[in-house]
């Protein structure tokens, strides 16, 4: 009787995580400025630890397409009226440390309005609020990384760093990759 198996290949089935780039310390952005008074609030207190990259990182939870809805890339229309201010379009892509495209990538983002306010307990700046302004936006990146929100200039806002300080106009963006431990916040 013939050997069913001859001539046949094995195929072994791996599961293959993705790596991540890890940069060696001298080249990592260095995080606190003594000149820069508020980094004392926000920058670690302790040298960041490098831990191992685990299965849970590319399978944890994952925000699907379905809970992001095509409005809450629009941040000019809230509470059933518009939003005061310039409109712009901001727009970009998603790319890992390759410059490949990252499809599937939660971009949020949040701003001031165009007086220089945010909607938050803690502004007491006495810029006026825009009641159809909340400031909020969040859209999931396309096949080929790209995002885009409808939004309107924010305003410059003044902040406690030294006498007569001003933030510029900014937008912050938080990207979260293929996993929630893949995240990135800035502005």
């Amino acid at each position: 009787m013939p050997d069913p198996t001859a001539g046949a290949t094995t195929v072994r089935q791996e599961l293959l995580l993705p790596r991540y780039v890890r940069e060696p310390e001298a080249l990592r952005t260095p995080v606190g400025f003594p000149e820069y008074r508020s980094t004392g609030l926000r920058a670690p207190l302790r040298t960041p630890v490098d831990l191992p990259h685990r299965l849970t990182e590319v399978t944890g939870p994952v925000l699907g397409e379905d809970r992001v809805l095509p409005t809450d890339a629009d941040l000019t229309w809230r509470n059933g009226g518009e939003a005061v201010g310039q409109r712009i379009l901001v727009h970009g892509r998603v790319l890992d440390s390759d410059g490949r495209p990252v499809p599937g990538a939660l971009v949020e983002v949040w701003q001031a309005n165009a007086a220089g306010r945010y909607r938050h307990v803690v502004d007491n700046w006495p810029a006026p609020l825009d009641a159809h302004f909340d400031g909020l936006g969040r859209v999931v990146t396309d096949s080929l990384g790209r995002y885009e929100f409808l939004t309107i200039k924010p305003g410059a806002y003044p902040w406690g760093n030294h006498h007569n300080a001003w933030r510029p106009a900014h937008i912050h963006f938080s990207l979260f990759g293929r996993a929630f431990t893949q995240r990135l916040v800035t502005q």
